[in-house]
């Protein structure tokens, strides 16, 4: 029986196009450049590269534009373009699903480079008139374009697809009404995506809203939705997360550590209690990704809930002792204050999408309650940060 310690440490890598490092590849990043006439509501595309993935199209407004595109009033409230004459609109959340949502999509000037760090902002402002501001607002990265038929939402249910939307990273509510904020994150690269969305790319029940009273004296009837405005699209490589500079989130990070165990597989039968234990998944500082090498243990579940029909499973979240001291450092960052049930959540995705049927597992979340182990080494808190499995019949 062997153990083994998995050290990511952070590469520098210098290219022969340095130069181009700080480069956006978002083209027409502030949707300036048009290409047709822009009268009516769903027109992103007369935004030259920019289009929506579902029949029903984003809008585009103007400062040089009449009613009802016009900036900065129009018929979701008024905000003036954070940069140039232009901004989009795309609608991110409905009461009970009533309205499709709307996303916006362009293809990159060139795909990025697995293994390297990009920055990610855009800069949204709540339309005046909408009832609603959520969370979960992100931007996508894909290898080819998202698209779906129809009017409908674009909802992620496999963990790879969640990897690859980038959020804020205390995925904050968004709920200021007169005036730009940044959502802002950083992508480590896969390679070969060329193209991203912006949009809510989670189910209602996963997205937090907050309710609002009208504005004083603002003329208008409130829209039960979360509308945005959205503007200055940019993505561009760095070699430190500082070049970044996303508020709240260039605090000191811990060293990336991942704990793994290998058991020996001699044939014997073993009891399901032992294999659930064996099969437990641990994660990277303040991460709910599955690691690779853990798909084994993920497979091996599956595999067991599909030969005992009537098992139900517990799936335990847990997070280390600094991951929940670092909520004092950074209260507002959902990511952290939620990062067990979060761990738990990509676990049952995982499963789900293996044909283990939702109902019969459990989630459960226990943040740094229940330490696996003691103490503050760094093979101690690997250990902690895990998802555990508990059969229940």
């Amino acid at each position: 029986m062997n153990f083994k310690l998995i050290l990511i440490s952070p590469m520098l890598i210098s290219l022969l196009v340095f130069g181009q490092e700080d480069k956006n590849l978002v083209p027409n990043p502030s949707f300036e450049v048009l290409d047709g006439k822009l009268k009516k509501l769903k027109q992103i595309n007369v935004a030259k590269h920019w289009s929506s993935p579902t029949a029903l199209k984003a809008d585009l407004f103007s400062k040089k534009k009449d009613a009802p595109v016009h900036a900065p009033e129009n018929m979701y409230g008024k905000e003036f373009p954070k940069d140039g004459n232009n901004y989009a609109g795309i609608l991110l959340y409905s009461y009970n699903n009533k309205s499709p949502r709307t996303y916006i999509q362009t293809q990159l000037l060139n795909p990025l480079t697995a293994g390297l760090d990009y920055c990610v902002k855009f800069r949204v402002s709540l339309s005046d008139l909408s009832k609603y501001a959520v969370n979960n607002i992100g931007l996508h990265f894909g290898v080819d374009p998202l698209s779906l038929d129809g009017k409908g939402d674009i909802i992620f249910n496999k963990s790879d697809e969640f990897s690859s939307v980038i959020r804020d990273g205390g995925n904050k509510t968004f709920n200021a009404r007169y005036n730009w904020e940044t959502v802002c994150g950083i992508y480590k690269a896969d390679g070969k995506e060329s193209f991203i969305t912006i949009g809510n790319f989670f189910n209602n029940k996963d997205t937090k809203f907050e309710k609002l009273k009208k504005l004083e004296n603002f003329p208008g009837t409130q829209i039960p939705s979360a509308y945005y405005y959205v503007d200055n699209v940019e993505v561009f490589l760095i070699e430190n997360i500082s070049e970044c500079n996303c508020s709240g989130q260039n605090r000191i990070k811990r060293e990336s550590i991942v704990y793994h165990r290998d058991y020996p597989t001699d044939g014997s039968d073993i009891s399901i209690e032992v294999q659930l234990k064996r099969a437990t998944v641990y994660f990277d500082v303040e991460s709910d990704k599955i690691d690779n090498m853990f798909l084994k243990s993920i497979n091996s579940i599956a595999e067991l809930m599909k030969s005992n029909k009537n098992l139900k499973l517990e799936i335990h979240g847990h997070t280390d002792q600094a991951e929940h001291d670092a909520i004092q450092e950074d209260p507002e960052n959902q990511q952290l204050i939620n990062l067990a049930e979060l761990r738990a959540k990509s676990i049952f995705n995982a499963l789900s999408s293996k044909g283990v049927e939702s109902d019969r597992l459990i989630i459960k979340s226990f943040n740094s309650d229940q330490p696996a182990f003691k103490g503050f080494s760094m093979l101690s808190l690997a250990k902690n940060r895990r998802v555990e499995f508990k059969a229940v019949q």
